[in-house]
């Protein structure tokens, strides 16, 4: 069900695909590292001037770059004052799901992002979530630096994964993919969808699996495309 899901994200998402087909040059690469970094180690993504001083480019530099990783639907900025909203997987703006990283309790986009930060950044962390249906809290914690999960409460709890694409992420399929405490919650809440809703269900190991597929490589390597 992963390797489906991957798949309908590829033919639901060719605008997003489209936006990630080119390799980032150095300058924008670095600068998006830098970005994800800081939510690791400060729990907020940095404001321009410490992205300039980082990447070592003028302010207006730094500045043209993150408008550049927007382009990318990499981040997202304030339209006002330029300063980023979120960066794939966190945002700035209160979600459901509390990820706990380096002792920083920061908001992940949607379910899949939360579950994709472990192996992103190496280490193990503990989401703090809900079901999208009932409110019911949902508990999840990684094992292995993110490669496996080391407990669900509910142990019932499942992932929708939804395939919907318009614009950037963060505005589209981000608020649709959520998790449900139980199979039935979540038929409920497909149930009263309109239009129905297009998309995976997806148990947690395969939500895992999704995560780390997406997340996993974009700190590893100097130079690569979007993940």
């Amino acid at each position: 069900m992963g390797r489906y899901a991957l798949a309908g994200r590829m033919v639901a998402r060719s605008g997003l695909l489209d936006k990630w087909l080119h390799t980032l040059n150095p300058d924008e690469d670095q600068a998006w590292r830098v970005v994800l970094r800081f939510y690791a180690t400060q729990g907020r993504p940095p404001q321009i001037a410490e992205i300039a001083t980082t990447v070592d480019v003028p302010q207006q530099d730094a500045a043209a770059l993150l408008h550049k990783l927007q382009l990318r639907d990499l981040i997202g900025l304030d339209p006002s004052s330029g300063a980023i909203t979120h960066a794939y997987p966190f945002t700035q703006s209160p979600t459901e799901h509390r990820v706990q990283l380096n002792g920083h309790a920061l908001n992940a986009l949607c379910a899949i992002d939360a579950l994709g930060t472990a192996e992103m950044y190496d280490t193990d962390v503990t989401i703090r979530t809900q079901c999208r249906f009932s409110g019911e809290a949902i508990t999840v914690s990684t094992a292995k630096k993110g490669r496996a999960l080391q407990s669900i409460s509910p142990a019932q709890s499942v992932v929708w994964y939804d395939f919907a694409y318009a614009g950037n992420a963060a505005a589209s399929c981000c608020p649709l993919i959520a998790f449900f405490c139980s199979d039935a919650h979540l038929r409920n809440w497909l149930d009263a969808q309109q239009p129905a809703r297009a998309g995976a269900r997806l148990t947690m190991p395969e939500a895992l699996e999704l995560g780390r597929a997406i997340f996993g490589p974009v700190l590893r390597e100097a130079v690569r495309t979007a993940p």
